[in-house]
């Protein structure tokens, strides 16, 4: 049995060690269109290496989410080279999302934004964007149909789209006073679930004309998505960040619409109102506990893992082999 396992988690490593080097392959070899200016080289690429990205050093850890493309195109396909270039392209448009966001939010004193002003980091997220254009036309190179090809640029557009628009929901001013549960998961689900919706799609896209498995891999990606910033929310609450930045989310959300009285005060003070006024992150916190509000997050977050599952099922029974992918379930 320990044989076995230790083989196991040996073999887990392997292969995503080999696809990690292959999608870091891409990555580089896209940028090499770089001009040759050192300094903007160094900035276009310093995004690509923070966590989860396809040029981090841990990016073979064990949900590893810059491989999503490849690895839903190897469950329909057994094949995943095809799908390098738009795993490439993902990566570039998360990163270049990384520094709009770090922009928008001024509040990350490492960002790029903050070392070397909004100028700078426009222009870097800006060549970003452009790069991921020129992975994505490196698909017919893989000799995907040029139909295909179209229909993949189109979708990963599309998507970014829906990622603008869910951050147009957050940056509105009244978001963070009236946003209410429904609102708030229907900006998840655009804002936050984008790039792993949009890496199942188009992973499925190059390796199945069947749209209702496309449809279905989505549909993971996207639940899979959401899931993952629930538990964000909850581990923003927990270590006190989101706290201190006044972030209106899932947790908070239900405890507002739950309390009244004092209680309900505390929470419009510490997250709604704009006075000068520093909360207390552990009095928050145990508030935000004691109404059961992070129960609640939990128990969401948990119904979007159990729906991206029943997705991963579906796709089982359509004949695709998703064991690689229930990593990202654990």
């Amino acid at each position: 049995m320990g044989s076995r396992t230790l083989t196991s988690v040996h073999n887990l490593g392997m292969w995503q060690k080999r696809q990690a080097e292959q999608l870091r392959e891409e990555i580089e070899a896209v940028l090499a269109a770089l001009p040759n200016e050192a300094s903007f080289h160094d900035l276009v690429k310093r995004p690509l290496t923070h966590a989860k990205r396809g040029l981090a050093a841990d990016s073979t850890h064990n949900q590893p989410w810059a491989l999503l493309p490849l690895l839903v195109c190897e469950a329909i396909s057994g094949h995943y080279e095809q799908a390098l270039p738009v795993a490439a392209a993902v990566q570039f448009l998360m990163a270049a999302s990384d520094v709009f966001d770090d922009l928008e939010d001024a509040d990350c004193p490492e960002s790029l934004s903050a070392r070397y002003g909004p100028a700078m980091a426009i222009n870097t997220a800006t060549a970003l964007l452009s790069l991921a254009q020129r992975a994505e036309v490196r698909l017919e190179a893989r000799g995907i149909d040029a139909r295909i090809v179209v229909r993949a640029v189109d979708a990963v557009s599309s998507f970014c789209i829906n990622a603008c628009a869910g951050q147009h929901l957050d940056l509105s001013p009244d978001s963070s006073t009236s946003i209410s549960e429904d609102t708030y998961l229907r900006m998840a689900s655009l804002k936050s679930a984008w790039a792993l919706e949009c890496a199942c799609y188009v992973g499925t896209l190059l390796a199945t004309a069947n749209e209702e498995l496309i449809a279905t891999f989505a549909l993971f990606g996207r639940d899979l998505g959401i899931a993952v910033q629930i538990a964000n929310d909850i581990h923003g609450i927990g270590s006190g960040n989101d706290i201190a930045k006044r972030k209106v989310t899932l947790p908070v959300i239900y405890a507002l619409a739950q309390t009244d009285g004092d209680a309900r005060g505390q929470l419009e003070r510490a997250f709604l109102r704009q006075a000068e006024f520093v909360p207390d992150a552990q009095e928050v916190r145990d508030l935000l506990f004691r109404t059961g509000a992070m129960h609640y997050a939990t128990v969401i977050m948990e119904l979007y893992r159990q729906r991206a599952g029943d997705n991963l099922s579906r796709a089982r029974q359509a004949g695709a082999n998703v064991e690689r992918l229930k990593l990202f379930l654990g």
